[in-house]
């Protein structure tokens, strides 16, 4: 109904609207892909009780002013809505360069390309990017015997560390960091397995699930690539689907895409949890985590 998404856009720009209102109006917005809503979107970043839902409605737009606006704001953005924002520009393969740039001159912080953003990168399938995010940001891919190897030393140096000097408590803030977002105890629809109980069947079995996520990919945890005919690519979990859309599940939110976009649809070699989580964590990081894990 044009007339209904032409008035939640005049909710939306009404200064006299309340919140509550605008929410609804944003949320009836989703459903309209008219480039009627580009500036009106682009707008809410600068608003902080809208900017979180607004965000993932942007991919929809292919404009280099997106990646510009967003990473301007970047750095003043914590928590969900940084998140978001790398989820966003981590999409196309012209926003992820200019988010390796933002992070090559320092304006962004290089942790928050952690090893989950890298592989969408990844999948973006651009050569080009894929050698450069292997020379500044490191291997997106490791062989089994590099793996291997690693999750012996990792099992060595957690057995040898005296434990007692090393806090459960800190591990569960790099677990915020690097896994929560997936890993959400009560989760309904789960975009990974539960972790109650993983600590009973040993530091190995824990260290090999988190170094070596693509050993054992049950069915369930397959992501979908999904690439849409203006050059979009979105991977996640299939939330669900029908005869005219799929939506699809991400780290941060729930992506909906018209069938009549997708140019194809592939499922994932690899688990949806990438490889490299530990490479933003030193031994002692490594150590708080895997104590908290653990304690689970």
């Amino acid at each position: 109904d044009a007339n209904l998404f032409m008035r939640m856009r005049r909710v939306l720009v009404e200064q006299a609207s309340k919140i509550e209102a605008k929410q609804h109006a944003l949320a009836m917005l989703t459903n309209d892909p008219s480039i009627e809503n580009y500036e009106l979107f682009l707008n809410l970043l600068d608003d902080p009780r809208l900017r979180l839902p607004a965000l993932p409605l942007l991919r929809r737009f292919d404009n280099p002013e997106i990646a510009t606006r967003v990473l301007e704001r970047l750095p003043s953005w914590d928590g969900d809505t940084t998140s978001a924002a790398m989820e966003l520009l981590v999409s196309r393969s012209r926003w992820a360069d200019r988010l390796l740039d933002a992070i090559a001159d320092g304006h962004v912080e290089k942790s928050l390309l952690t090893a989950y953003f890298a592989r969408q990168i990844s999948n973006l399938g651009d050569p080009s990017l894929n050698q450069r995010l292997a020379s500044e940001w490191g291997n997106v891919s490791q062989s089994s015997a590099e793996l291997r190897d690693e999750i012996t030393k990792t099992a060595n140096a957690y057995k040898a560390a005296p434990l007692w000097a090393y806090e459960a408590r800190v591990g569960a803030e790099h677990f915020k960091k690097l896994c929560a977002a997936c890993h959400q105890p009560n989760q309904q629809d789960r975009l990974a397995p539960k972790l109650e109980g993983t600590g009973s069947k040993g530091i190995e079995y824990v260290i090999e699930n988190v170094i070596d996520p693509n050993a054992v990919i049950g069915r369930d945890f397959q992501a979908r690539l999904v690439l849409t005919s203006d050059g979009q690519v979105v991977t996640g979990l299939v939330e669900s689907e029908s005869e005219s859309a799929i939506t699809l599940r991400t780290a941060t939110n729930s992506v909906t895409i018209n069938r009549d976009d997708i140019e194809e649809i592939r499922v994932s070699d690899n688990s949806f949890m990438p490889t490299g989580l530990l490479e933003t964590l030193n031994e002692r990081e490594r150590i708080e985590l895997f104590k908290y894990l653990m304690s689970m």
